[in-house]
């Protein structure tokens, strides 16, 4: 795409950030939703990281193809993160996890909107 970082070094770091929020989601117990708030919220602030160097590459490159293919990556990273959610809310069904997952894909609209856009 451009100096600021490869499709794959998001990718990769968009998969470590679920890697490792997998690993801790097994050690919550399924009757307990502080440890399961805890862990969406941990989940919804990297997906957020992730946006925002996204934001930062898209204001240096100059090619909008290269912009529009960004904000496809940016999309793909909000659909793993949406999986992962749906496992949560469904592993703690009575702790709400509508709200981190209704927060994602309102973020994959926007993402999805400025991929159309530069297209």
């Amino acid at each position: 795409m451009n100096e600021c970082l490869r499709e794959s070094d998001l990718l990769e770091v968009s998969r470590g950030s679920l890697a490792a929020f997998e690993r801790r989601l097994a050690t919550i117990p399924a009757d307990l939703c502080a440890p399961f708030h805890e862990e969406a919220r941990q989940l919804e602030a990297e997906l957020l990281t992730v946006y925002r160097v996204v934001v930062q590459c898209t204001k240096r490159e100059e090619d909008l193809e290269r912009v529009s293919k960004w904000w496809e990556t940016m999309v793909r990273v909000c659909d793993e993160f949406a999986v992962r959610l749906v496992k949560l809310a469904e592993a703690h069904p009575a702790c709400g996890a509508e709200q981190y997952y209704d927060r994602v894909l309102e973020l994959r609209s926007k993402c999805l909107r400025l991929q159309k856009m530069h297209n």
